[in-house]
């Protein structure tokens, strides 16, 4: 575990230096503080960490609110937010169809908004309220021209059924989820398949993607 170097706090969380003085800096650790509770993630660099903070107001639809940033002793860099939900492993039985479908509706409008993530694992994100958001905002990029969101899209529905948290036969109910949520979803995915060549369905093409990889996870 790494201890901490520094802390780059928000206004009006200034009191969470103590507790982040006291817990190790890694990936997923948490702690609580006057009723509420933190989550830390790591971020690419320093100025992904600065980022998330300065965009935290856009990205609020569809990821947690960050406070701020915490320097492991190694130099590693781990956004603090407000943990308001429950993560993919913290889930019960009987709700887990009702993350599924939540995750693949929060992948579908960050696409739709021009944002990417890198695909969607159940522990990077909180359910609350039957919602899913993003843990960590510094994980949100803007997409460019030409890129595809049908890899993210693939990978999202494999670590689904890879976790445990949805099965084999969620696939199609869960891709078509994700295609029906706008015009944008459905015109990417239908675009990289023809640019492939192959044939079938948008659904489809999702699904059986999502099958080949899945045995190799």
């Amino acid at each position: 575990m790494n201890k901490n170097r520094f802390a780059v706090l928000a206004p009006g969380f200034e009191h969470l230096s103590y507790p982040l003085d006291r817990h190790d800096a890694a990936e997923g650790a948490a702690f609580s503080e006057r009723s509420e509770r933190f989550s830390l993630s790591r971020a690419q660099s320093e100025p992904h960490a600065q980022m998330a903070l300065v965009s935290s107001e856009g990205l609020s639809e569809h990821a947690s609110e960050p406070v701020g940033y915490v320097c492991a002793e190694d130099g590693g860099i781990f956004v603090v937010c407000r943990s308001e939900g429950r993560k993919g492993g913290e889930i019960a039985q009987d709700e887990r169809a009702s993350f599924s479908l939540a995750v693949m509706k929060r992948l579908a409008s960050l696409h739709t908004q021009g944002f990417g993530c890198g695909g969607l694992t159940p522990d990077a994100v909180e359910f609350a309220g039957k919602e899913a958001k993003l843990i960590s905002p510094s994980v949100i990029f803007a997409l460019h021209e030409g890129e595809t969101t049908y890899y993210e899209a693939v990978s999202t529905l494999r670590a689904l059924v890879s976790s445990g948290v949805a099965s084999e036969a969620d696939l199609p109910r869960l891709a078509s989820v994700y295609l029906s949520h706008s015009p944008v979803c459905r015109h990417e995915i239908v675009q990289h398949l023809q640019s492939k060549g192959k044939k079938g369905t948008a659904r489809d093409g999702l699904v059986e993607s999502a099958m080949r990889i899945i045995p190799y996870f």
